[in-house]
C-alpha cells in the first residue's frame, strides 16, 4: 500500500471504538481469569500484534488473497 491508510471520524467512533471496548473487557477478564501481572498481557498483546506486521507470513497470506481473490 503505497498511501498511509487512516480511519475516518465515522470508523473510528464505530467499529474501532467497540473492538478497542471488545478486547479490553476480554483483557480484564483474561487477567482476573489467570491472576497475571500486567506484563503478560503486554507480551501477550505483542504477540498478537506481531500477526498484523507487513513482513509476517500472516499478513503476506492475506495481501496474496487480497490481490488474487481466487487464490
Amino acid at each position: 500500500m503505497s498511501e498511509e491508510w487512516a480511519p475516518n471520524e465515522e470508523q473510528n467512533s464505530g467499529p474501532i471504538s467497540r473492538v478497542a471496548e471488545f478486547f479490553i473487557d476480554e483483557l480484564n477478564e483474561l487477567q482476573e481469569e489467570l491472576n497475571c501481572p500486567d506484563e503478560f498481557i503486554y507480551n501477550f498483546l505483542e504477540t498478537l500484534q506481531s500477526r498484523w506486521s507487513p513482513h509476517s507470513c500472516h499478513s503476506q497470506i492475506r495481501k496474496l488473497k487480497k490481490e488474487n481473490p481466487d487464490y
